[in-house]
């Protein structure tokens, strides 16, 4: 008998534990590392420039003839801020600020963020809009935070954490834009420079690899 009543404390334990995990919300779709590498080879190729128009600033990388093509950062006339990768003029995946929400994702598939609450608002998946209805929304969210040393991050969070999808501003002017792993840099992301242009390359942490420098013209 005290076999079989350890045996279902067992049981009971594990099945605890099997529903305290949380399956992670899909959020938006994540670029197999075949494809980045791809595109790092297409965009590589191209200058990092500065182009003011009557609809706002860009800064970032441009085919010759001036249309937006790679890593850049757009700010409209109106206030709207959006980093991420383009591809001929037009956003592939990214953060978009400004107004009532941010979004971040690609244009098909992105999950929406209030930007008076910082909480996940809904998920956006080709026509289907997706709300998220149980406790999982309270783990994420889209935050500004700010260290001691006068850098700050504002992006994705997940149970308080950096996670996900985010942009570092060093105090000293410079911008990385990339993912986040536990508060760590996990992927392919881009460093804004002040001194050097654009650096592209693989982010683990504070390592990075496959390094790229875009000079600006």
């Amino acid at each position: 008998m005290k076999k079989i009543l350890a045996s279902l404390a067992i049981l009971a334990t594990s099945a605890t534990l099997c529903m305290a995990q949380k399956t992670p919300v899909e959020k938006y779709e994540l670029v197999p590392d075949g494809y980045m590498d791809v595109y790092l080879d297409l965009v590589s190729r191209h200058s990092s420039r500065v182009i003011n128009s009557e609809t706002g600033d860009y800064i970032g990388q441009t085919t010759p003839n001036g249309s937006l093509y790679g890593y850049g950062m757009f700010l409209s006339c109106g206030g709207q801020k959006v980093t991420g990768m383009f591809r001929d003029g037009h956003l592939l995946f990214g953060i978009t600020m400004g107004g009532q929400n941010t979004i971040v994702g690609s244009p098909d598939f992105y999950i929406s963020y209030s930007n008076t609450t910082g909480k996940p608002e809904y998920i956006m998946r080709g026509n289907n809009r997706l709300l998220l209805t149980d406790n999982s929304q309270y783990d994420y969210g889209f935050v500004t935070m700010r260290y001691q040393n006068g850098d700050s991050y504002t992006g994705e969070i997940y149970q308080r954490k950096r996670h996900g999808y985010g942009i570092y501003y060093y105090a000293n002017g410079d911008i990385w834009f990339g993912p986040y792993d536990n508060d760590q840099r996990n992927g392919y992301g881009v460093l804004f420079s002040e001194e050097d242009g654009m650096i592209l390359g693989i982010w683990r942490g504070e390592q990075v690899s496959r390094v790229t420098v875009v000079k600006r013209k």
